[in-house]
Order: C-alpha cells, then sequence, then structure tokens
C-alpha cells in the first residue's frame, strides 16, 4: 500500500488516496457503483468455500470469449454474495473507480466491459474507504462460508 493522487477526468480535482497492488496483495476489489467505496476481497479460501471456481480458459477453448468476457458470469455469481454498500450502491467487478469529489469516473470508464483492461489494471485505488468482504456477505453466505472454513481447519 503507497500513498497516490490521480486527477479526476470529470471534475478535475487532484483526490489522494492509498494503491494497493491487487497481484502483491493477492486480493481483488469491486468497486460501488454509486460512491467511492471499494470492497477488497481478501479470504483467499472464500469462492472455494462458496462453491465459486474461476475459468482458465484459452482462445480456442471452448466457451472462450474475446477480451476475457468468458469471466463476467463468474464475476455475477461473486458479486450477489455481497451485500449493497451502505450508499445503496452494489459493488461490481467492473464498475471503476469513483471520485470522492463529484462521485463520477474517476478514470473515466476504463475497463470498458472488458475484464481483461480490469485484470491489466492491477491495482486498486481507495480513496473514500474499503469494506472488508466476510463482513458485507450476505447472510446466507456468511453461514455457508463460516460452516466450511470450518471444515477445512479440521482437515488441516
Amino acid at each position: 500500500m503507497t500513498a497516490h493522487a490521480a486527477k479526476c477526468e470529470v471534475c478535475g480535482e487532484t483526490v489522494s488516496g492509498e494503491i494497493y497492488h491487487l497481484g502483491f496483495s493477492d486480493m481483488e476489489a469491486l468497486y460501488c457503483s454509486s460512491c467511492p467505496k471499494v470492497l477488497l476481497m481478501k479470504d483467499h479460501y472464500l469462492l472455494g468455500n462458496l462453491g465459486i471456481e474461476w475459468l482458465n480458459l484459452e482462445p480456442g477453448d471452448p466457451g472462450w470469449q474475446e477480451y476475457g468476457r468468458h469471466s463476467l458470469p463468474i464475476y455475477a455469481k461473486i458479486e450477489d454474495i455481497f451485500k449493497p454498500c451502505e450508499c445503496g450502491g452494489v459493488f461490481r467487478y467492473m464498475n471503476p473507480p469513483r471520485c470522492p469529489k463529484c462521485p463520477g469516473l474517476l478514470r473515466g470508464d476504463l475497463y470498458e466491459d472488458k475484464p481483461i483492461l480490469k485484470s491489466r489494471d492491477g491495482y486498486v485505488f481507495v480513496t473514500a474507504g474499503s469494506v472488508n468482504d466476510l463482513q458485507q456477505l450476505k447472510p446466507e453466505y456468511a453461514q455457508q462460508n463460516a460452516a466450511r472454513d470450518r471444515v477445512r481447519k479440521r482437515g488441516a
């Protein structure tokens, strides 16, 4: 995590915050659709506990789609496990970061509905606070995750 500043493409204001490299931090990030909050997925076992698996498809494989769009149904499954943001917005993989001052799209629509662009971005810019993945789980998924986590820990 390092301090970072960016100029908002909408209002022109300079915005400061913390930047996390997703690969080095071994986490995923989902931005809110309405405000600048971000949900940080840090629990390495969460998706496996809930039966959600990533697709590792290459060009030519059945189901592969250009720009990584074959991942969109997986993203939808992941997004569904979380409660809405306190502002009423929804945490989504493909949401770009929002400015905490205007709340327009801070860097524009940099993902353009192309998951490959999000994965190549490689970092998350936290300007107005983050939300914990386990605390944001819908109750039914929190129970399922806790139960599978207990089983996993007993078997370790």
